[in-house]
């Protein structure tokens, strides 16, 4: 924990010693625009000896006072500018920003764990060592997770009552949306997009189902979607994804990707936390499908427990 605080303070020290640096030169910037309009303000009220203030006088004066103010705004002291100046300067000529500074600090640490720094050591040391400090530095950064594309009935993404058929204008924003989800997904290199069905917890009217029979055909395309009769919620759900899923698999930006038909029926509330059942009614924003995307699973895959079907 001590170790933790420690860093975290020199994390903080390095970037504001670098947006300081960088704030310092955008001040001078606009202060030397600024600046033969007000030495022209300054000179029209000389002095006795009649001199006028130098234009390099005045630019060195108004500059000194806006970099101290802008010091004292960042909550830090002249001293303690000065004690960082070279540091910040070195990263500044180099074009390194704060998170490359950062990751610098990190690699820095670990090399010196590893008893590199200030020993002689072998270009093969370096490399275990350096490796050693990626994986250490990677192991800090929090996990960057795919985001969730939502389509509740909220935002105009409806099912007629009890049908998983979809309307022309739900298909028509299916179709603009699948770029997006192609770039999600290639932006996140996953292989995978899951479409899930979600529904509120009016109850079904009750009527059997086909859909073990129903569910194959329907995605292979041989009968319309509406030849499915879910007797309950999580049918229901599962129907629904299987709607979208067949809309999404003949989508040019989505071919190459697997794409998954799922059902969470009526179980999971919007933001992913489990009903209590006591959310009964007619509830649009549980009324929807959600799409994720993720990695395929490695698994090879797994024979029936009587043996592989032949």
């Amino acid at each position: 924990m001590a170790a933790g605080a420690i860093i975290a303070k020199k994390e903080k020290e390095a970037a504001e010693a670098l947006k300081i640096a960088q704030s310092i030169q955008e001040n001078a910037r606009k202060l030397d625009e600024e600046n033969k309009r007000l030495l022209a303000q300054l000179n029209a009220f000389k002095p006795a000896t009649g001199r006028n203030v130098s234009d390099q006088e005045w630019r060195e004066l108004v500059l000194a006072k806006e970099v101290v103010e802008t010091i004292k705004k960042a909550g830090l002291t002249v001293e303690e500018v000065v004690r960082r100046a070279q540091v910040t300067k070195v990263l500044a000529e180099n074009d390194v920003d704060v998170d490359q500074a950062k990751a610098m600090v990190e690699h820095m640490k670990v090399l010196k764990e590893y008893g590199y720094v200030g020993a002689a050591k072998t270009s093969k040391d370096l490399s275990e060592a350096l490796k050693k400090a990626d994986e250490a530095v990677v192991a800090t950064k929090p996990h960057d997770w795919p985001p969730i594309i939502s389509l509740s009935e909220l935002g105009g993404y409806n099912f007629a009552s009890g049908s998983a058929e979809l309307s022309d204008d739900f298909k028509t924003k299916l179709r603009d949306l699948s770029k997006t989800i192609a770039s999600v997904a290639k932006s996140y290199g996953v292989d995978v997009i899951e479409v899930i069905g979600h529904t509120d917890e009016q109850a079904m009217a009750g009527e059997s189902s086909n859909m073990d029979k129903g569910l194959q055909p329907v995605l292979a395309h041989k009968v319309e979607i509406g030849t499915l009769h879910p007797a309950d919620n999580a049918g229901l759900g599962l129907a629904r994804a299987i709607s979208v899923t067949s809309i999404l698999r003949d989508m040019p930006e989505l071919k190459g990707f697997t794409i998954l038909p799922m059902s969470g029926g009526q179980l999971i509330l919007p933001g992913d936390r489990l009903t209590d059942g006591a959310q009964a009614g007619d509830v649009k924003a549980r009324r929807r499908i959600e799409i994720r995307v993720r990695q395929r699973s490695r698994e090879s895959d797994l024979a029936p427990a009587g043996g592989s079907k032949s």
